[in-house]
């Protein structure tokens, strides 16, 4: 891939607002002259992330993950350092510069080639289903309640009914068959030699990251006799059904404001709802809610409401995300939707005020599932077996609930007395049963610390990087008497290396180095310097300490090569200092010099 100037490089990095970018992507809040938000490369249920306006960079403590926009990017998008820097030029609207563009033979099938292929076939899918051979498509769309400004807002296409529409139509405008087997749009024949469309005579829904890109889609079947009534893009670079959530891009910011995240099931389930005014509404990829999702909404709101169809498979399904999102330490509820309906027949029929309404008086997940406790216990005929069977469910998961600390010891002695007056059974055997159960389950381990304690002889190297990164005018008053060869971390020393060829030319300031493309693997070190330097504080005095620390070690070891021996530390501080005879030093005259 080609390589851009520095001088673009740092046009885009100042271009480029790194609390609004991530904000695309993490709830952030205002704390002080910094803001926070749950980390979105571990597992977070408390924010950990910081964003530095100021410095422009970011950092968590807890993974360790940090640096500049570019690698926040890097990190979130798996995109390569000029990738990064092409995405954020062109979300910046700055043009790349005409070298940059890959030549035919650097050309590769990266993700933004997948992105490529993956527009085009929107905005195919898009004008056939306004085509004449769409006509039952749009048709279709319509009779399910969906406007046709609606219809234009989510993009919604049509596949034609043929075996390589897309394909031909592809070919002819440059996108390549690898780029759309790549991107999941074409499928290989039995035979091995050729493709077909993937999607054929479907209502077509694109899928869209919170972004905006286009990354996969979902095809209705138009064709009664069609067996899979709805088909997915197959997992590939760009698309992972597990960790997506669809229309996520379109309720993001009303997930933010409201601090609350509605999920469904299907595709209608929530366009309908966000079509009457219901902007919080995201929906499941027809696979069950894994914890990848629940840490992906964790970074919008803590308040999730799941809106299940009233079928045994609706609530089977509920059941199963309820567990899941019980132990992130959500706030999660349950809304019942009457039967025979789905939520986007329940808004068409009673109106988004109804939907509301049902939302915000669902009953929290454990209520919900005491209902279901009880149910089952009544459905036993009152059989004091079968019904100890049930509740024994109920506790498992009031004891995982508990052991990852989304309820507290007096919520779970109210849980124990209102089943224990269900079952005439005593509160504090329930308590006992619930605590064994506890005990039963694996247990998270902490995560690692973000970063390792520096032995001595390393602090004094980090305590030089960490006060010219934040006073960069003190450059000179360090390089005068230490330079990059005095650092013995192979990481200190090539950050070091950098940030004094930026010095000579009086450029060793934080935004430029984090704008060296070498530079990006050590980003998160970087940020890491610069906000533990910012803490620490007392900038010249802390500089001054750790430079003479570097002197003196290394004029020490110049000292044991000359002479083949120890010297001691008291003599050699002397000569470092100016005051002492060097030579005392002479191994001639004190042979046993250690």
């Amino acid at each position: 891939m080609a390589r851009f100037s520095e001088q673009f490089i740092q046009q885009v990095q100042q271009a480029t607002d790194l609390v609004d970018l991530i904000s695309q992507y993490v709830a952030l809040k205002r704390r002080g002259r910094e803001f926070v938000g749950l980390c979105p490369f571990h597992d977070d249920n408390h924010p950990s992330l910081n964003v530095s306006p100021a410095k422009q960079i970011f950092k968590c403590f807890v993974c360790g993950a940090g640096g500049s926009a570019f690698n926040f990017l890097m990190l979130y998008e798996k995109l390569a350092f000029p990738e990064a820097v092409r995405a954020l030029a062109e979300r910046a609207n700055i043009p790349l510069p005409r070298e940059s563009a890959p030549s035919p033979t650097e050309r590769g099938l990266g993700k933004n080639e997948l992105l490529k292929a993956t527009l085009f076939a929107a905005r195919f899918f898009r004008s056939q289903l306004q085509s004449p051979s769409g006509e039952k498509a749009l048709e279709y769309a319509r009779s399910r309640g969906l406007s046709d400004e609606s219809i234009a807002r989510f993009g919604l296409g049509y596949a034609p009914d043929a075996w390589d529409s897309l394909l031909t139509a592809a070919r002819r405008q440059g996108v390549t068959q690898e780029q759309l087997l790549a991107a999941g749009l074409v499928s290989r024949r039995d035979s091995g030699e050729g493709c077909y469309d993937r999607f054929r005579h479907r209502l077509i829904f694109p899928i869209l990251d919170v972004s905006g890109n286009v990354i996969a889609f979902g095809g209705r079947a138009l064709a009664d006799e069609e067996r899979a009534k709805y088909l997915n893009s197959p997992e590939t670079v760009l698309f992972d059904k597990s960790a997506q959530l669809y229309a996520l891009n379109w309720a993001r910011n009303e997930i933010v404001s409201s601090g609350r995240a509605v999920v469904v099931e299907g595709y209608l389930d929530a366009l309908i709802p966000l079509q009457a005014g219901a902007g919080n509404v995201t929906a499941t990829l027809g696979t069950a809610l894994t914890e990848r999702h629940a840490r992906l909404l964790a970074r919008y709101a803590r308040d999730v409401v799941l809106v299940f169809d009233a079928d045994a498979a609706g609530q089977a399904a509920a059941q199963r995300a309820l567990e899941t999102f019980l132990t992130q330490q959500f706030q999660v509820r349950v809304a019942s939707v009457p039967a025979g309906k789905d939520p986007c027949d329940f808004v068409l029929a009673k109106g988004v005020a109804a939907f509301t309404k049902l939302v915000d008086e669902a009953p929290d997940a454990l209520e919900y599932m005491w209902g279901r406790c009880q149910a089952s216990h009544q459905a036993a005929g009152g059989n004091l077996a079968d019904g100890r069977a049930a509740v024994e469910e109920f506790l498992r998961v009031v004891a995982s609930s508990s052991a990852y600390g989304a309820i507290d010891a007096i919520r779970r002695g109210q849980l124990a007395q209102h089943i224990g007056h269900m079952l005439n059974i005593p509160p504090a055997e329930l308590q006992q049963q619930m605590r064994r159960l506890s005990r039963r389950l694996p247990r998270a381990s902490g995560p690692s610390p973000a970063v390792q304690p520096e032995g001595p002889a390393r602090l004094a190297e980090r305590h030089v990087l960490e006060v010219l990164l934040g006073e960069p005018e003190l450059f000179d008053e360090a390089a005068d008497r230490v330079g990059p060869d005095d650092f013995e971390s192979p990481r200190l020393r090539a950050i070091a290396e950098r940030l004094w060829r930026l010095g000579a030319d009086g450029r060793a300031r934080l935004e430029e180095l984090i704008s060296c493309e070498e530079m990006s693997a050590y980003g998160s070190l970087i940020a890491d310097l610069a906000e533990s330097g910012e803490k620490r504080g007392n900038a010249e005095e802390t500089l001054r300490g750790a430079v003479a620390d570097l002197a003196y070690r290394r004029d020490r070891k110049k000292m044991q090569l000359l002479n083949g021996k120890e010297c001691t530390n008291d003599t050699l501080r002397a000569i470092v200092a100016g005051i002492g005879d060097p030579t005392a030093l002479d191994p001639r005259r004190h042979p046993r010099i250690r």
